[in-house]
């Protein structure tokens, strides 16, 4: 359950309504801030399920993200290539492309919302904040994703994935800075060497 909970915040399903208006001033105010951003960290709060995580984000454009979990032994971390999820506890990685997922959607190099083969299918604005509702082009009906950003600045805010069963994952950031001089290999799985009980050591990179 858990690993279901967590991928549902980075696999990409949408289902977008076809009368759904799209504001294309607030499409180009996103865009630009994601493309000004070249690294981020900062802290988040997860929803899902009734259950509520706590836990640190960190990207750097092009392709590297992670997240780490305050009371769950689990990373999720892109490389630039690959989503890993790594379950520390039983030392267990499955991977899937980033080109599948939202996140790979924000840490593009050149994160083109308008021409590309991303659909902004709905927008909207609320007090302080103004939302893009977004899909990959191939991939409608299946659920849909909601990024949130605040007005002035524009800066990210917090991100909804709807899967295709309805259920919800609610992602909200705070403290977010601009950050680029993470460590060398911060964005890759840190595997250690474990004691075999059939006989000889097993290592891992």
């Amino acid at each position: 359950m858990i690993k279901k909970i967590l991928f549902c915040i980075f696999t990409m399903f949408v289902a977008a309504g076809a009368n759904a208006a799209v504001d294309n001033n607030l499409v180009d105010a996103a865009e630009r801030y994601l493309n000004s951003i070249t690294g981020l960290t900062g802290t988040f709060i997860q929803v899902a399920n009734g259950n509520q995580e706590r836990g640190t984000f960190s990207m750097l454009r092009p392709g590297r993200v992670r997240l780490d979990y305050d009371n769950m032994p689990v990373q999720l971390i892109s490389d630039g290539a690959d989503l890993y999820f790594f379950d520390r506890s039983l030392d267990q990685i499955t991977t899937v492309p980033l080109t599948s997922t939202p996140a790979g959607i924000l840490v593009r190099q050149n994160i083109d919302l308008q021409n590309a083969d991303i659909n902004v299918v709905e927008t909207g604005q609320s007090g302080d904040t103004f939302s893009l509702k977004m899909n990959l082009k191939g991939q409608e009906g299946l659920g849909n994703m909601t990024v949130v950003f605040d007005n002035n600045p524009v800066k990210l805010n917090s991100w909804t994935v709807v899967d295709a069963t309805g259920a919800k994952t609610d992602v909200a950031f705070s403290g977010l800075k601009s950050k680029t001089n993470f460590p060398s290999d911060y964005f890759q799985i840190q595997r250690h060497r474990t004691v075999s009980t059939s006989g000889g050591d097993d290592f891992y990179e």
